[in-house]
């Protein structure tokens, strides 16, 4: 069998989508990912690389990867389930790994399902280790939320930048050199949703990304927080309350009837936080981590995020 693996191109995009898609309804049963975007909408954001395994020509499996400064991530990885255990997975990882070696990421790391030691103990050949479970969660939207906070979307250009480099301060504080203005950036080019911003006008205290709605990765009657994080210290606790008061707001303009997000378990006041606004968690997986370090998973540490 001839494998190889290359950066994957535009006209590649579609066949990515279609092996990924049956890769994990193969997994996990059903369509899964129904009406989402996640592998085009990743492959035109600026802080992300795609890997294409092609086997005697023709596209047979793909990785994509997410740099988050000095924090980046591997997938999802899939591979088209008639040529599973044929080491074309293999090529895929140990591919991406140059990337994120490449990259100069301190910290790497990726999600896959708590239940499959086989999972596990693929990854830990490249240096991934398991940690804590990251908890998928959701709760309803009722549509009475109250409409906190204020949008990225809303500010002038000039202001914008300014407010998107207090993103990039508060996320410092928590690790440093993690930024994720890459998904902010991604979010409002592509029109997938919106920046929700708490604390003084000019200095934001906290952030979260949302996708809204179908062709986004949320899907049809979701909103989904991809990344929200609040400035460590005194009154963290009411500030993220503040936050996921705004992510409801959103979802409940957006139609959605549910608000979604992950969270990693280690981190343990906001796990708590959120059990205590009425998340319940639909899809434990856990995160292994290259090298074997808790990275921001701390117990203090109130952010919400996945690496799905």
């Amino acid at each position: 069998m001839d494998i190889e693996v290359r950066p994957l191109e535009a006209p590649g995009v579609a066949a990515a989508d279609e092996v990924f898609r049956d890769a994990f309804a193969t997994v996990l049963g059903g369509d899964v990912h129904r009406d989402t975007a996640l592998v085009r909408t990743r492959f035109r954001a600026p802080h992300t690389a795609a890997l294409a395994a092609f086997v005697d020509g023709e596209l047979a499996g793909s990785a994509l990867l997410a740099r988050w400064g000095s924090v980046a991530y591997l997938g999802p990885l899939s591979v088209t389930p008639k040529l599973w255990g044929h080491g074309i997975g293999a090529r895929l990882v140990a591919a991406a790994v140059d990337v994120l070696d490449g990259w100069g990421a301190g910290h790497q790391g990726l999600f896959t399902f708590a239940q499959s030691p086989r999972h596990h103990r693929f990854y830990e050949r490249f240096g991934f280790w398991p940690r804590f479970l990251t908890a998928i969660m959701s709760r309803p939207v009722t549509g009475g939320e109250p409409v906190l906070g204020w949008r990225l979307s809303a500010a002038a250009p000039p202001a914008r930048a300014a407010l998107v480099d207090g993103c990039a301060a508060v996320t410092d504080a928590i690790h440093p050199g993690l930024d994720v203005r890459g998904e902010i950036d991604a979010v409002l080019d592509q029109g997938l949703g919106d920046v929700v911003l708490i604390g003084e006008p000019e200095t934001p205290r906290g952030f979260a990304v949302c996708h809204t709605g179908a062709g986004t990765e949320a899907g049809s009657g979701i909103a989904y927080v991809k990344f929200a994080a609040v400035r460590p210290g005194p009154g963290a606790g009411p500030a993220f309350a503040a936050l996921l008061a705004s992510c409801q707001g959103l979802a409940a303009e957006a139609g959605a009837a549910r608000l979604t997000l992950g969270v990693n378990t280690a981190r343990h006041d906001a796990y708590r936080q959120l059990l205590a606004e009425g998340f319940r968690t639909d899809i434990p997986g856990v995160t292994m981590h290259r090298p074997n370090e808790p990275g921001y998973d701390r117990e203090d540490v109130r952010l919400v995020d996945d690496w799905r």
